[in-house]
Formats: structure tokens, C-alpha cells, sequence
């Protein structure tokens, strides 16, 4: 396994505002404790971290007070975004020159030339083959939540970095991203390798100098796990624990897996919401292929959330609904100063209580509701539909204030322990 220690820096704000909140830095491998120690509590008193999670709830669940846990306000929505908008978010790299200052908590650092372009460039022989690897990590955190990423090709070289904390929007359409992506020789103990800003500043800053990326095996994974990681924080979510290579954003990133994994999943689809928002009302409900499909990969965002779909009958027929929630269990907890807390057992098929029900073609008539089992446990409800046309499924929760993420079943034919244990060949996978 390979591993680089990542930890969140308390640094101090820039000194014009609108300041972004502190940047979350990225350490190489093998550094001192005690110079992470030294970096990390530098800026600020370290009672002061970012995102503490709530009593009782994981680290990526809690109720979120801090402005700065997501975007609200970006170039192509404007402002108004809140818990669980789906958002659309535009991604530049910073010309080469451009002036990076210096991060005042992280000692030796100074004030330098972006040279993103030419250390890329020279590293992997054209813009074409590195580029391509950005995309790969913008469209993966799209491929699992309500963000749609544009790629601006032009930046004009403003000011790094941007802030749109009191101003507005960040980014520019056609002039600059909202998230902008730049590199230089980074000081600092053991060489950092990267750090990030968060919203509504998502300015990411790559180490250039540092060998670590030199290796390009598994289709650059080094460079593409740290910058989903970076991009993570620029999202707006802190390091969650244990150290246990089954989360993106540890506190220390490996290469035994490829991107954000399920912790990840539930963090962005709480805040951003799935990639089927926004599907919260019949006239914009999601239209599943005939009348048999599954679809994955979606959550509700809190228990004020509700998802529709929309399914066409033939005939009259008897059709069943079920929505079971999906997820595992595992160790999480938050980080504490420079060391990952031991975590606690977290079971995410029991966030929120499922519950769904059967409409009329008018989209609004309840034919048949089903909120009785309890959170873990999936809700089904079956009756004979009338005539032909087209009938709707609404999904909900009337639990905590949190993400729960769940499957649809929706078909004329059921089986006993859901479609899985069944012959689904002539059945429609719907996975956003």
C-alpha cells in the first residue's frame, strides 16, 4: 500500500477580503508528527478546526452550520444554493505565471509563478494526455451527485485565489472557473504536496517540485486520488477516520482503490444531492424504461427531500414498488489535531427511515403508501393499477435531517426477496 499523510491546515485568512476559509493541505509521505503538528496548528488556535461533527451523528452527517460546508453561490446558478442543490460548477487551470501567494502558516513557503502547464507538460508530453485525467476525476464526483462540471478553457489570470464568500460567485462564465487549478514549488517541512481552498473558493494549488507524482502507474492514480481528494475539500468536506483504505478523504489517501468510495458517496450526495436531482416533484419526476426497472446509486439528502419517478403500464396489471436502503457498516470518525481518531461503528443503512407509495396518473392520488418497517429496513407497496398509462413512485423519509441512500425496485413482477434473487435479464438498470 502506498500512503501520504493528508491534513487539514488551520491557516491564517488573506489578509483582503472577502478571505476563503482555510485551505486543506496535503502532506508528503514520511513527515514528523511533529512537524504536521507544527503546520497544522500554526494559523489558529486548534479548538478552532473546521466542520467538528455533531453528538451522535458520523462526521459527514451532521447538521451543517458552517457557510462555507458546501458552494452557494456559483457562476452558472448565481446564489441561493443550499443542502442538497443540485449544482453546477466550472473548473480552469490558471495560466502559467500567474501569481500563487504565499500559505502564511506553512513556514519557508513564498509568493510564486504558477507553472502549471510547463510542469504537466513536461511530465507527461502534452496537454491532451494530462487533461484527460482532471476529467476523470470531475466526471467521477458527477457520476455520484447533483454537480455538473464544466470545463472553462480560457482563464485570464485574476487574482489568486478567488473568493465568492460575500461577493457572489467566484468564477466568470467564459472568463474564469469557480474552481481554478494551479502549481508551484511548495515550502514548507517534508514538502507539501498539495492544498485546497473551500467553497465558495475551490482553488486548488499541486505541488510541482514533487517527486511523488512522477509515477504514472495505474493510469496515474497518485495524481488522480490526490486531486479527488483535494477537489473533496474544495466541496466542502473535512478528513474523516479511520485510517482504514476505505475513504477518499482520510487523512491519509492510498492507491488501493480508485476515487471517491462509499463515505465519499453519502457526503457529497448529502449536500449536493443525487444524479437524479431535481426529481422532487411528479412534473419532474425521473422516467424509468417500461414498467421494470432498478435504479442505483441515488439518496434522499434529508427527511425533506422526496424523489418521483414515472412508469408506463400497457394494461392493467399489479405492480409492486420497493425502496431498500443501501449501505454498510463501518469505523468513522473525525480527525483530531494532526491524528485520525479510532472511529466508531457507523451503520449507513439506518440514517434515515424509508418509506414510498404508489400515485395515480395525475401524479398526486396516493393508490398505496408503505411507512411502517423500521430505519434499515425496506419499504414495499403492491396494487393492481386499472387501465394503461403512466403512474408515478414517490420516495421519502421521516427521519433524521440526513442522507440516506436506497434502491428502487418498481416492476409487474416481484420476487420474493427483491428482483436480486430473480431473473431480472429482461428487466432496466437505471444507474445514474
Amino acid at each position: 500500500m502506498e500512503s501520504l499523510a493528508l491534513l487539514l491546515l488551520l491557516a491564517l485568512p488573506l489578509p483582503d477580503p472577502p478571505a476563503p476559509p482555510p485551505p486543506a493541505l496535503c502532506f508528503a509521505p514520511g513527515t514528523p508528527l511533529a512537524d504536521i503538528e507544527a503546520v497544522t496548528f500554526s494559523g489558529g488556535d486548534p479548538g478552532t478546526s473546521l466542520d467538528l461533527p455533531q453528538p451522535g451523528l458520523g462526521l459527514k452527517y451532521q447538521l451543517f452550520t458552517s457557510p462555507f460546508d458546501r458552494w452557494t453561490s456559483t457562476a452558472t446558478n448565481g446564489g441561493g444554493l443550499s443542502q442538497g442543490s443540485p449544482t453546477t460548477l466550472t473548473w480552469s487551470y490558471v495560466p502559467d505565471g500567474t501569481s500563487i501567494p504565499s500559505n502564511p502558516s506553512l513556514a519557508g513557503d513564498a509568493t510564486g509563478p504558477s507553472n502549471l502547464f510547463a510542469w504537466l507538460n513536461g511530465l507527461y508530453g502534452n496537454f491532451n494526455t494530462w487533461h484527460a485525467f482532471f476529467v476523470q476525476v470531475f466526471d467521477r464526483w458527477s457520476q455520484i451527485s447533483g454537480i455538473t462540471y464544466v470545463y472553462q478553457p480560457s482563464d485570464d489570470g485574476a487574482a489568486f485565489p478567488q473568493s465568492g464568500v460575500s461577493s457572489g460567485a467566484s468564477g466568470a462564465l467564459g472568463v474564469r472557473g469557480d474552481v481554478r487549478i494551479s502549481a508551484r514549488t511548495l515550502g514548507g517541512p517534508s514538502g507539501v504536496l498539495a492544498f485546497n481552498f473551500s467553497p465558495n473558493s475551490g482553488d486548488m494549488v499541486i505541488d510541482s517540485a514533487d517527486g511523488y507524482f512522477n509515477t504514472t502507474t495505474n493510469n496515474s492514480i497518485r495524481l488522480r486520488n490526490t486531486l479527488g481528494h483535494e477537489h473533496g475539500h474544495g466541496l466542502g468536506f473535512t478528513h474523516s477516520c479511520p485510517d482504514d483504505d476505505t475513504k477518499l478523504m482520510e487523512p491519509a489517501i492510498s492507491t488501493n482503490f480508485d476515487g471517491p468510495q462509499l463515505d465519499d458517496l453519502l457526503a457529497v450526495q448529502r449536500q449536493y444531492g443525487d444524479p437524479l436531482e431535481n426529481n422532487d416533484s411528479s412534473g419532474a419526476a425521473t422516467i424509468l424504461p417500461g414498467s421494470s426497472a432498478l435504479v442505483e446509486g441515488i439518496a434522499l439528502d434529508d427527511n425533506g427531500d422526496v424523489d418521483f419517478f414515472r412508469f408506463s403500464v400497457g394494461s392493467a396489471t399489479q405492480v409492486t414498488a420497493r425502496a431498500i436502503p443501501t449501505g454498510a457498516t463501518y469505523l468513522e470518525g473525525p480527525q483530531v489535531g494532526a491524528s485520525c481518531s479510532a472511529g466508531t461503528s457507523f451503520n449507513t443503512l439506518t440514517l434515515n427511515d424509508l418509506g414510498v407509495a404508489l400515485l395515480d396518473t395525475n401524479g398526486s392520488t396516493v393508490l398505496a403508501t408503505s411507512n411502517v418497517n423500521p430505519a434499515g429496513q425496506a419499504e414495499s407497496v403492491t396494487f393492481a393499477l386499472p387501465a394503461a398509462g403512466d403512474y408515478y413512485v414517490r420516495v421519502f423519509a421521516g427521519g433524521l435531517n440526513t442522507v440516506q441512500a436506497y434502491r428502487l425496485e418498481v416492476g409487474d413482477v416481484i420476487f420474493a426477496d427483491g428482483f436480486e434473487s430473480g431473473d431480472t435479464s429482461a428487466w432496466s438498470t437505471v444507474v445514474p
